[in-house]
Formats: structure tokens, C-alpha cells, sequence
């Protein structure tokens, strides 16, 4: 009995000594702790030989334990797609609140590059008089996050685990923004359209398709013959070019769907830019946050169709105008027919005019399109100046004294009318043909004599009402006698009626206001497409 006692003693005292074991490792354990490490024991007691003294072999074995108990990745083959990216994105390996760090060869940490790409379905909705268009598309953003990289937990694995909404919430994504937006959203009917890709060596690619209306500066000064060019532009929110950089792809950055059509506008190609902006106090873009954030755009180069505008308003006015110069063919008293057409013309035309200038944003500048008005403006209402011209010139009663019967003389003679002179003395008048007066003597009282005088001018035949004041008192008849010895040197007179002058007015017209078109049509054409 007293030896089976002081065995038991002994087995107690060994498990004393076991638990104090335990004691220490545990003590170990939270001596090591700053080491993020933590020791198990596990012991087992062995019985000495009989013929030894009563003593006991004592072995402890110590393990290291999985750092404050984050889900090991050791047996990824057997978890679900869901466990182990829940497993990877645990917050003891992963912080989504901070962008992946990238080191370069020599160790020193570099900005992440991100790389876009954008896909466009449907362009619509460029509308002037609001300055912005809608584009639909789908834009993939690919950068590399090693924290998210499983090759070394599915060495087998090939395929990239895919998912929505659900698992771009587990990842830290970059935040970029449309610039020149005014509202966008992501698409989509029962969900968003949001994919998300992870690739075995931590490439990750997002792909969200999203529809925007976006801001256009648009330049009017050739329109309807304008080209368009309409930026897109996508900037980094929060992350200054220190952590992110933006890139587009190298192969094909910026597509259109092949079935892309525009109703006015004809897609004649593209282009993509690389910048860095600016944000501090004077141009402060990004809230309080200064500093050189990435800019990414791309620009679409458009020209709008001018068939509807050719065929719509530029034909009709043309037409209009031509008409404005029936006019000219009309005599001038037919006063009613002409104040008719030249009225209806110029309403007709200001009303089409109006139609196609309310789909335009109103400019500062002039455009092409209210040159063509303006000049067309002034042809037709010229028209109408020249009719009340020569209806004025038809109601004159006094003929028109001309030395030649040219335009210069004409011109001259219409614009400034010869005033008839009334002589008191004797007035002799020689014509290179035939021209002869005579003077006879009547009572002492003044008497005015007309005397038609026949004028061969040109072969033609024409009679002049001349006015003559004689003065029947000797002094007259004396300085008479002297004058007639002195012959004064002979003068070639013409003369045409009012209304001869009014035809020929219109006659010219005829030739002018179409000529003087053709080279306003000539200018203003090669303005278009040659400037």
C-alpha cells in the first residue's frame, strides 16, 4: 500500500508538472505574441523498465496555431467558389479600402495601372439646341491585385472565377468618373449589368454596361455643314497619379457596334488621349482634394448629313429667290402684281427659313446657314426696292436729256435730273443732223413760243417740247443780232421718256440680280468645302 501510494504521488506530481508545462507553453504563446504566433502542447507519459527507479518520460510536442483564427486556405480543392474567395477576402488577409500595392524590380512601390477599354452600342439623341448626346456602352476596366491571386492555393485551376454585384462588393475596385456627364446609370432589368473576373494570378477585370448623356461643345460656325467633335472623358475620383494611374488598352481601346447608325450625323472614325489634371484651389475638381489625377478620353468625329437640309431649304430658297425676278419681266405700273409677288416671295421664304432655324442652339456667332439668309433676304427685298425704283421713275412727266444714250448717261440723268433752264434771252440750239429755230417778232408783250423741234438719234425718231421766252423790245432784238454773229459750237442732245428708262432698268435687272447670285453661290460654296 505505501508503495502504490507514493506511485500515485508520483503520477500526480507529473501531471503537476505537465499542466506547469502547459503553463509555460501558453505563457510562450503570449510571449510570442507580437510574433503573431501561438503554441499547442500535446503530452503523453511513459512508464520506466521494472527494474528502474520509479521514474517517468515526459514528452511535450508544440504547434504553431493559424494567426487570430483566419480561415486557412490549405485545402482550397475541396472548398466551394464562394468559400474560398470568402476565405481570401477575409479581413485578416484583405482590406478593401485600400488599393493593392505594386512594387517594381528594385523593391520600391510604383502606381497601379489601370487599363480601359470601351465598347459603344448606340449613339443617340445629339441635339443642338441642348448641347449633349447619349451613348451606350460597355466599359472594362483591367489592373493586376496580388492579394487576390489563387494560383498557389488551385495549382490545377485554369478557369477565372466570374461573378455580379455580389462578389465586386468583396473587392477594392476603382472609382472612376464620367467628367462631362450630366446623368448615367448602369443598366440592367432584373440586376445590374455588372461582371466581375478574377484571373489565377490576380488580374482582375470589371465589365459594366452603362448608358450616359454627356455634354457636347459643339461648334455651329459652318452649320448645317458642320463636323462635330464630342469627348467622352473618364477620370480618377479619389486616387491622385501617386497610386492609380489610367491607360487604355493597346488593342482596340475605343469600338462601335457594326449595326451603329445615326440619323443626322454620318461616324467617320476616333480618337484617344492620355492626360493628367490638375486639381488645387483655382480649379478645384475633386472636392478638398488636391493633387495630378489620370485623365482617359476618347473623342468621336462626326459630320452631319446635308441631304435633308439641301433638299429641305437650300433648293426651296434657291427657287424662291429665281421667282422674286418674275418681276423684272412685268411692266412698272402693274403695281398690284408686283408689290404681290415680291411680298409673298419674302414671307415665304423667312417662314422657311424659321422652320429649320428652330432646331438650332441659339449662338453669338453668325453660322453659315444665316449668311445664306441674309444674302438670299436682301436678293428678294432688292426686288422689291427696284420695282417702287422704276414705278417712281414711270410716274415722272419730264423727259430725261441725255448727251449719249449709254448707261453711263443714263445712270447719271436718272439719279440726278436735268432741270429745265428758262432763258429770258434768245436761245439757238444746233443738232448734228438738222436742228432749226427761228425767232419772230410778236407784240412788245413776253410770249412763249413752242416750237417742235424733229431729233434724229440712232435712227430713230424722236420730238422734244422745247419752252422759249422771247422779249419783243428793241434792246432784246439788238443783243439777238449781236449773239447770232457769234455761232456757238454744236451740242449732241438724246432724250427718253420715263417709261422707256423703267424698261430699261428691268431689261438689266434680268442680268444682274441672277449674275450677282451665281457669284454669291460661287463664294459662299467654296466657304463650305474649302475652308
Amino acid at each position: 500500500m505505501p508503495e502504490m501510494t507514493n506511485r500515485r504521488m508520483d503520477v500526480l506530481g507529473i501531471s503537476v508538472l505537465i499542466i506547469s508545462c502547459l503553463g509555460l507553453s501558453s505563457a510562450a504563446g503570449v510571449i510570442l505574441g507580437d510574433l503573431q504566433q501561438n503554441l499547442a502542447a500535446n503530452g503523453s507519459v511513459v512508464l520506466s523498465p521494472l527494474n528502474s527507479s520509479d521514474a517517468f518520460n515526459v514528452s511535450i510536442n508544440l504547434s504553431q496555431s493559424t494567426v487570430n483564427n483566419c480561415p486557412s486556405l490549405a485545402k482550397a480543392e475541396s472548398m466551394s467558389q464562394m468559400e474560398m474567395l470568402t476565405r481570401l477576402t477575409a479581413g485578416c488577409r484583405y482590406d478593401k479600402m485600400v488599393p493593392p500595392a505594386v512594387y517594381n524590380a528594385d523593391g520600391e512601390q510604383v502606381p497601379m495601372d489601370i487599363y480601359a477599354r470601351f465598347y459603344i452600342y448606340v449613339m443617340k439623341n445629339l441635339d443642338s439646341s441642348d448641347l449633349q448626346f447619349t451613348v451606350q456602352g460597355l466599359l472594362q476596366l483591367r489592373y493586376l491585385d496580388p492579394r487576390l491571386a489563387f494560383s498557389s492555393y488551385l495549382p490545377n485551376r485554369r478557369q477565372p472565377i466570374m461573378g455580379e454585384a455580389d462578389l465586386k462588393k468583396l473587392l477594392w475596385v476603382p472609382h472612376i468618373f464620367l467628367t462631362n456627364e450630366e446623368v448615367s446609370t448602369v443598366l440592367g432589368t432584373s440586376a445590374k449589368d455588372e461582371l466581375t473576373t478574377i484571373y489565377p494570378n490576380g488580374t482582375v477585370l470589371t465589365s459594366t454596361r452603362l448608358q450616359a448623356a454627356l455634354y457636347c461643345w459643339m461648334d455651329f460656325q459652318k452649320f448645317p455643314f458642320d463636323e462635330q467633335k464630342c469627348t467622352t472623358i473618364l477620370e480618377s475620383w479619389m486616387y491622385n497619379t501617386s497610386l492609380v494611374q489610367l491607360h487604355w488598352e493597346t488593342n482596340n481601346p475605343v469600338s462601335f457596334d457594326k449595326q451603329l447608325q445615326l440619323t443626322e450625323y454620318n461616324l467617320i472614325g476616333s480618337l484617344y488621349n492620355e492626360s493628367i489634371r490638375v486639381s488645387n484651389g483655382s480649379y478645384m475638381t475633386h472636392g478638398s482634394l488636391e493633387g495630378n489625377y489620370s485623365i482617359i478620353s476618347f473623342t468621336v468625329l462626326l459630320t452631319r448629313e446635308v441631304g435633308y437640309y439641301v433638299i429641305d431649304y437650300f433648293l426651296p430658297s434657291v427657287m424662291i429667290v429665281t421667282i422674286s425676278w418674275v418681276s423684272f419681266w412685268l411692266q412698272a405700273d402693274q403695281t398690284p402684281a408686283r408689290t404681290t409677288l415680291g411680298c409673298t416671295t419674302l414671307l415665304s421664304f423667312i417662314t422657311l427659313s424659321l422652320s429649320q432655324e428652330n432646331n438650332l442652339m441659339k449662338v453669338s456667332y453668325v453660322t453659315m446657314s444665316e449668311v445664306w439668309f441674309l444674302v438670299c433676304t436682301i436678293f428678294i427685298f432688292g426686288s422689291l426696292v427696284e420695282f417702287a425704283f422704276v414705278n417712281t421713275i414711270w410716274r415722272r412727266n419730264n423727259d430725261l436729256q441725255l448727251k449719249k444714250r449709254t448707261t453711263k448717261y443714263i445712270v447719271k440723268s436718272t439719279f440726278v435730273p436735268h432741270l429745265k433752264k428758262h432763258r429770258r434771252h434768245g436761245y439757238k440750239r444746233t443738232d448734228s443732223t438738222m436742228s432749226t429755230m427761228s425767232t419772230t417778232s410778236m407784240d412788245k408783250s413776253n410770249t412763249v413760243i413752242t416750237i417742235e423741234t424733229p431729233i434724229i438719234i440712232g435712227g430713230s425718231l424722236s420730238r422734244e417740247d422745247s419752252a422759249i421766252s422771247l422779249d419783243e423790245q428793241d434792246e432784246t432784238s439788238t443783243s439777238s443780232s449781236a449773239d447770232s454773229s457769234k455761232e456757238k459750237p454744236a451740242q449732241t442732245f438724246a432724250t427718253m421718256t420715263p417709261k422707256e428708262v423703267s424698261l430699261w432698268i428691268d431689261r438689266k435687272m434680268r442680268f444682274v440680280f441672277p449674275l450677282a447670285f451665281i457669284v454669291f453661290n460661287a463664294l459662299f460654296w467654296t466657304l463650305v468645302y474649302c475652308l
